[in-house]
């Protein structure tokens, strides 16, 4: 006797690691939603890469390699420098650039493509983001570097294709110069010139990739000679503050929209922005034991400022980051002048007064 499974209305998942698995359980119970193909193409970097280019998108020429021995091969192809990274991956996790040959037996010699990635947060275990880049059974990526000068970032709120709603904005500074750097992530003023580009090319690419009903987080880059490229995209919303930036900038309960997507639904998005932009100033602290830093309440009485979350405690040692993924907290902010935002959140971080006792070793 078969066993009597409970009704299911949607399968849905905002977690880049349970993507495909959700799309094969959608197949099971002949549900609607992201393909199995579709969810591949999102989260495999090589699938999503070859999928833009056959296109005719901007993206980054790669191979696929196993082993770093093949890196010098490729490079001779595509130029140095190139970029490795993994397959599946999130936070600029095992990525990084390798100038000429030399430096390429300096970073197998310092055992760089052996290294499983250490995650503090303990959510990060159950695909593959964590694998040395010899450890990934399908290989690595190896790049076409590009000199990158600006990144920005563009959420698409898509039902059945059609985007209802674009959330484009930009990094302060290129994710893979401020590893282990708190960012500033802003949402752009839609009428913003940058923004109309960026939010162009990422509805290009969520469509070469599978129009779906969901939320498509994609990455652009500027080059400095060549232009925009796509650099990456997810089947969900965009990591750190960039899904709450979005539903505070257009005022909207972001859980019941995306529940609403989920269960095929149209969510209520009229897309009119709250403000002229919104930033989330990402909090860094240095390792080792917190003494003191600033009551909310005291940033949260600065100008401009919406909501200071802080998750820094006096004589507890500081949260561990991962990649990109800060966890000291961030705030919530509105910037008087996009020209002079660096210098407002470089206020705003010391006004937090973060001192920090450096462990001491054994």
């Amino acid at each position: 006797m078969e066993p009597c499974l409970p009704q299911v209305d949607a399968i849905a998942t905002i977690d880049e690691q349970a993507i495909v698995a959700a799309a094969h359980l959608r197949r099971l119970r002949a549900l609607p939603g992201l393909t199995v193909e579709a969810a591949t193409a999102y989260t495999d970097k090589a699938a999503m890469k070859t999928a833009l280019a056959a296109t005719g998108l901007p993206v980054a020429r790669h191979r696929v390699v196993h082993l770093a021995d093949e890196v010098a091969t490729v490079a001779g192809e595509l130029g140095w420098p190139v970029l490795v990274k993994p397959r599946a991956g999130l936070a600029t996790l095992n990525t990084f650039v390798v100038r000429d040959r030399d430096h390429l037996k300096e970073l197998v010699d310092v055992g760089a493509f052996d290294v499983r990635i250490t995650d503090p947060t303990g959510r990060l275990s159950a695909g593959h983001v964590l694998d040395s880049l010899h450890g990934a059974r399908d290989g690595f990526l190896v790049e076409q570097f590009l000199d990158v000068e600006a990144e920005f970032f563009c959420d698409l709120y898509v039902h059945r294709g059609t985007v209802l709603l674009a959330v484009p904005g930009r990094y302060d500074a290129p994710l893979l110069q401020s590893v282990g750097d708190a960012s500033v992530d802003t949402v752009l003023p839609p009428g913003h010139t940058d923004a109309q580009d960026v939010a162009d090319l990422a509805r290009k690419a969520a469509a070469a990739l599978g129009a779906h009903t969901g939320v498509v987080h994609c990455e652009i880059l500027r080059d400095r000679t060549k232009g925009l490229f796509v650099g990456e995209a997810g089947a969900r919303p965009g990591g750190g503050s960039i899904a709450e930036l979005a539903s505070v900038m257009y005022a909207f309960d972001l859980p019941a929209t995306l529940a609403a997507l989920a269960l095929d639904e149209v969510p209520d998005l009229d897309g009119t922005p709250r403000f002229p932009a919104l930033t989330a100033v990402m909090i860094p602290a240095p390792a080792g034991t917190v003494t003191h830093v600033a009551d909310p309440d005291v940033i949260e009485a600065l100008p401009g400022v919406l909501h200071a979350d802080i998750r820094l405690t006096v004589g507890q040692p500081t949260p561990v980051g991962v990649g990109t993924v800060t966890r000291a907290g961030r705030i919530l902010y509105v910037p008087d002048d996009l020209d002079t935002l660096d210098q407002e959140a470089a206020e705003l971080r010391e006004a937090l007064e973060i001192r920090v006792e450096p462990f001491t070793a054994a």
